[in-house]
This record gives C-alpha cells, sequence and structure tokens, in this order.
C-alpha cells in the first residue's frame, strides 16, 4: 500500500513541476530585439515594489558607462523586459525613457506594466534582461495612443494596465477601452 500511494505521489509531483514547462497560451515577448548603447553596461535589473514613474510596477536598473565619460540611450516605449523567473510577469514600458551611465554605478528608475496577469508581480529578488520592442499589433496601438498622455496618476495607471492585460490575457481590446485611453490627460511636459 505504501508503495503505491508513493508512485501516486511522485506522479503527481512530476505532472506538478511538469506543468510549469509546458506549451501554454501565455504572452511571450517577440520583436525586434532592442540593444542598449554598447558603452552602457546594464549591471541588473530588478523588481522593486515601491512606485514608479509612468507605470506601476517598479523596475530598478543599474548601469555603468564602459567607458570614462557619461554615456546616454533611450529606452523606446514598446520596450518589453524579460523575466527571468517564470513565476513573474514579464514588464513592458510604456513611455520613452533615458538612461544616462556615469562612471559609477546609477541607478535607473523605470516604471512599466505587467503582461502575466496570472504571474506574480515583480518583486524585490525578481531580475530581468532587455528583450525586444513588441510587434504585437494592440499592444503598439497602447504605446502609440500613450506616446502624449500622462500616465502619472494612480487610476490612469491602472485604465493602461487592464488595457494590456487585455492584450496579454484575454481577447484583446475593445472600443471601450480605446477610447478610455485616448481619454487619458495630455502630457504637459511635451
Amino acid at each position: 500500500m505504501k508503495d503505491v500511494v508513493f508512485r501516486g505521489a511522485l506522479a503527481l509531483a512530476l505532472l506538478f513541476l511538469a506543468c510549469d514547462v509546458l506549451p501554454t497560451n501565455e504572452f511571450e515577448p517577440t520583436g525586434t530585439q532592442f540593444d542598449i548603447n554598447p558603452n552602457i553596461h546594464v549591471l541588473s535589473i530588478a523588481g522593486n515594489p515601491d512606485e514608479a514613474p509612468n507605470g506601476p510596477m517598479r523596475l530598478d536598473m543599474t548601469v555603468v558607462s564602459r567607458t570614462s565619460s557619461v554615456e546616454s540611450a533611450v529606452l523606446p516605449a514598446g520596450l518589453l523586459f524579460r523575466r527571468r523567473n517564470n513565476q513573474t510577469q514579464h514588464v513592458l514600458l510604456l513611455k520613452a525613457h533615458p538612461v544616462t551611465a556615469t562612471t559609477t554605478n546609477r541607478l535607473e528608475i523605470v516604471g512599466g506594466f505587467c503582461c502575466n496577469k496570472k504571474r506574480d508581480a515583480p518583486d524585490v529578488g525578481d531580475t530581468f534582461d532587455i528583450g525586444p520592442v513588441t510587434d504585437n499589433a494592440e499592444l503598439q496601438q497602447i504605446v502609440d495612443s500613450l506616446q502624449h498622455k500622462d500616465i502619472s496618476r494612480s487610476a490612469d495607471m491602472y485604465v493602461v494596465q487592464h488595457a494590456v492585460y487585455m492584450v496579454t490575457d484575454s481577447t484583446g481590446l475593445t472600443q471601450a477601452y480605446i477610447d478610455s485611453i485616448r481619454a487619458l490627460p495630455a502630457d504637459t511636459t511635451d
């Protein structure tokens, strides 16, 4: 009897472990890989539970110049950050973000939006890699619609977050959500 219980438990354990590696219809980043300025060394990209500008999800990106001078780059809107931990969500940048690297380690705080509703939100200890600029037409539609919109208010960020989830984890954008995004306030810093 113990042998039957053991084999049953082993079979369930193997099935449970396999479920996380079996193919799913879950959103995965696709598009053209973004390469940051080669004179900027990205030391790490990590989740952070604190607030961030231009997105409810904060990523802390530590950079340093590979040269003896200040180096700069712009992370483009539509850039995806690939999770390293399969339990964590990928993150989408919806506003371009300038990056400045000096000769000492420098922290860039990047705000983005989660892409896998059923996964954990990025937190301390979760790490990321720079991924592609999305080729998903609906995500690009959101990116284009937000270029001159202010998404710094929490209520507006969550409207946008829901729109992203509609694309990555549901059936896609509805006209009502497209209209909601278009109705967001204009960015006065443009």
